[in-house]
């Protein structure tokens, strides 16, 4: 498959007082073998991506399909595309009419929903998502919820990245080496918090009740913690089935804003981003939770799905990344 490299930065250079420092240009990777951001101090450089082979020069945009969907797999499942894969999904595209923008629009949100709900991201992003809700707690889905004080707002951004970066490889085809989300689980009930949190003392019984009350599920067979590292027992809760149908939909929407916007969701607890709502339904994040549901039960779970990705696919925000 081609990578799309950029060949060509346009920099905005800004005036600076006598003495004062410049800004330098820095390179944030966040997952080795995947596209590198360019920075110029706080400022995000956006390459010029020119398509091989081609004269004049024809400028690559996200409106291109293969780029599109190239996009997709970075985003979702942090590595490249295999040949065939970007194939099928550019010929699906290409099934559209040119001029027919309503069926480009609608096939490119039911394609980009599909990485979402695909095994290799469940795997991936899903179970580092999971990993926070059942151990660390899960962000308001509610108004109601905003005076709970269980509620925090995790996971961020960049822990997320790293977290998912730590499993994932750019070559992986059908989702992390076990051994990987084995060693994360492990290191993740090391970390300073979660000892805080999660006692060393705890029995395995203990444990594993105290991660059930966090997520707020109870496993029907308690049984399969016995002899159970405290790894393994969180891998338990994590990978449930009782995890996945109680946050499937909150993951949803928070991949919404790690994957496509590469930023937190608003925080809902800051009455700032309520959006002239007096009891926060306006916070952006309690209203794509709602929104789901009242989608749903109107047209079903995949085409809410889609329906809400072309919402932040076709939004400015997203767009301007590019």
């Amino acid at each position: 498959m081609k990578k799309f490299a950029a060949t060509l930065f346009l920099i905005g250079m800004v005036a600076v007082a006598a003495f004062a420092q410049a800004p330098t240009l820095k390179i944030i990777t966040e997952t080795p073998g995947l596209p590198s951001e360019l920075f110029y101090g706080s400022v995000k450089v956006k390459p010029i991506r020119i398509r091989p082979n081609t004269n004049p020069p024809v400028v690559i945009t996200i409106a291109d399909y293969d780029f599109f969907i190239q996009q997709q797999y970075i985003d979702f499942l942090r590595r490249f595309p295999e040949p065939e894969g970007l194939k099928f999904y550019v010929d699906i595209l290409n099934g559209c009419v040119p001029s027919d923008v309503e069926c480009i629009k609608y096939t490119r949100g039911a394609l980009s929903a599909n990485f979402f709900r695909s095994p290799e991201f469940q795997q991936k992003g899903a179970f580092v998502m999971y990993l926070y809700m059942a151990s660390i707690g899960q962000r308001p889905i509610s108004p109601a919820e905003l005076s709970d004080s269980s509620k925090v707002e995790r996971p961020h951004y960049a822990e997320f990245m790293a977290d998912v970066a730590s499993i994932t490889s750019p070559d992986d085809r059908n989702g992390p080496d076990p051994a990987k989300k084995a060693a994360l689980a492990d290191a993740w009930m090391q970390r300073a918090e979660i000892v805080t949190k999660y006692p060393l003392s705890l029995t395995a019984a203990q444990l594993a009740q105290a991660l059930q009350n966090t997520a707020g599920v109870t496993l029907p067979d308690q049984s399969v913690f016995n002899g159970k590292t405290r790894g393994q027992i969180l891998q338990i809760v994590a990978e449930s089935p009782e995890v996945a149908a109680k946050f499937y939909v909150p993951a949803f929407v928070s991949m919404e804003y790690l994957g496509y916007l590469r930023r937190d969701p608003e925080d809902c607890h800051n009455q700032a981003n309520w959006f002239g709502t007096p009891d926060g339904s306006g916070c952006g994040y309690i209203f794509h939770n709602n929104r789901y549901g009242q989608l749903k039960a109107v047209l079903g779970g995949d085409l809410t799905e889609n329906f809400i990705v072309r919402g932040f696919i076709e939004s400015p925000e997203y767009q301007g990344r590019f």
